[in-house]
């Protein structure tokens, strides 16, 4: 029996190193598995830094740029307001027509057309054609630019005139379009900046795209 009980206890000894041995192999292999992982888990630790630099880079941009979106809309506003209120008609007739008058242009026709809305202005056109020179128009155009009214030329067409030359110069009939402007009390200059924000949450929400790593076989010949 004293025999027995001796191989019992061998028995339990060598049962017990076996399971301390078992425990001491999955240890290491857990831990082969974890330093295995370890170079992933840290390239993914300087994507993610990387990416939080970029989006604090980016946040920042965003506000830099809030700021000159809002510096140039308040330009624009200020110029805005610096067109008149109104547009007279009636003024601005009188004042083509004299300049074309006293520079002896003929066949003088004025027409008031309608007015656009174009955002924080409107425009006005008028519609002209006349009979004249080149050097006639050429002071005519000159006249118009000056003048104290915010007058501009956006359409001129020259045909020359089948009436006889004055002297050594050709006749030219002119039509133009002769604008003017007024602001728009009801605009106000769009920022954007709802815009910006929205297309930076959207594209934050958006899932980064795979990469398939997967080879394609090669075909037997």
């Amino acid at each position: 029996m004293e025999g027995f009980f001796q191989k019992v206890w061998l028995f339990i000894l060598l049962y017990g190193g076996w399971e301390a041995y078992q425990v001491y192999i999955f240890h290491e292999e857990k831990l082969e598995t974890i330093e295995g992982a370890k170079p992933r888990i840290q390239t993914q630790i300087r994507k993610a830094n990387k990416e939080r630099k970029q989006i604090r880079t980016y946040l920042r941009d965003i506000e830099e740029a809030k700021k000159n979106i809002e510096l140039v809309a308040q330009e624009v506003e200020r110029l805005q307001k610096k067109l008149p209120e109104t547009i007279q008609d009636a003024e601005n007739l009188s004042i083509i027509k004299k300049i074309a008058t006293d520079l002896n242009i003929k066949k003088i026709f004025l027409s008031p057309e309608t007015e656009e809305n174009k955002g924080f202005y409107f425009i006005k056109r008028y519609a002209f054609s006349g009979e004249g020179t080149y050097l006639q128009f050429l002071v005519f155009f000159e006249k118009i630019a000056q003048s104290e009214r915010l007058l501009n030329i956006s359409e001129v067409e020259l045909v020359r005139s089948d009436e006889p030359r004055r002297g050594r110069f050709q006749l030219i009939n002119a039509k133009v379009i002769v604008e003017s402007y007024r602001y728009n009390p009801d605009h106000k200059e769009d920022r954007g900046i709802q815009n910006i924000e929205k297309n930076f949450a959207g594209n934050a929400k958006k899932p980064e795209k795979k990469k398939n790593n997967k080879k394609k076989g090669k075909k037997n010949k």
